[in-house]
């Protein structure tokens, strides 16, 4: 596994461009099996499904599913996406996409061993930002009913968040962006230059 860097080095969050594309797959190559069935389960609807995807994007054989979410990510005019960088390396991607008047789905990726480190934290308050800088009222999320630590996530920014009933292992909830939690908000800064005061 690559070293990781120091964690007192500093994060950046920026948008993201085509520049983007190869530290975002090796990003993706980083991830483990887990971490890539939680973020990439939306798009499929059975186990099988969710297993082969892992297997395409996890070992990088067929880069088919890779490159249609870089694709997706880095040139779609409909996403807005912030990219975590350290040094040359991209640390996860956040991305919000609308799906209907004031209304968007939100989704979030970071590579494991960033997990656990506040980096979740701060990408989800840097997209509550834009999502209402963009005047979207809700967001929603999908997710596997096996990721505890997006519900606790989810939960900790915005208490009132609806749960949806479960269907086929996965979890919608939506988000009123006008809950979202100040407090939780204000524990994340970033600077003028994006970078990430810890």
């Amino acid at each position: 596994m690559t070293a990781v860097p120091p964690l007192l080095a500093p994060i950046y969050l920026r948008r993201a461009t085509p520049n983007a594309g190869p530290a975002l797959r090796s990003m993706l190559a980083r991830c483990s099996a887990e971490t890539l069935r939680d973020r990439f389960l939306a798009t499929t609807s059975t186990a099988s499904e969710v297993d082969e995807l892992v297997e395409l994007v996890g070992d990088m054989r067929s880069v088919t599913a890779v490159e249609l979410y870089v694709d997706t990510v880095v040139r779609s005019t409909q996403h807005a996406t912030v990219l975590a960088w350290q040094d040359d390396r991209v640390l996860a991607a956040g991305s919000i996409l609308p799906t209907g008047e004031a209304t968007a789905e939100v989704a979030l990726i970071i590579e494991d061993a960033w997990q656990s480190k506040g980096l979740g934290s701060l990408m989800v308050a840097m997209l509550a930002e834009v999502t209402a800088l963009t005047q979207q009222e809700y967001l929603c999320a999908y997710l596997g009913i096996g990721n505890v630590r997006a519900r606790r996530l989810i939960t900790r920014f915005c208490p009132q968040a609806r749960w949806l009933h479960p269907d086929a292992g996965v979890v919608d909830v939506v988000i009123p962006v006008a809950a979202i939690s100040a407090d939780a908000l204000d524990q994340h800064k970033i600077d003028s230059t994006g970078r990430w005061s810890r």
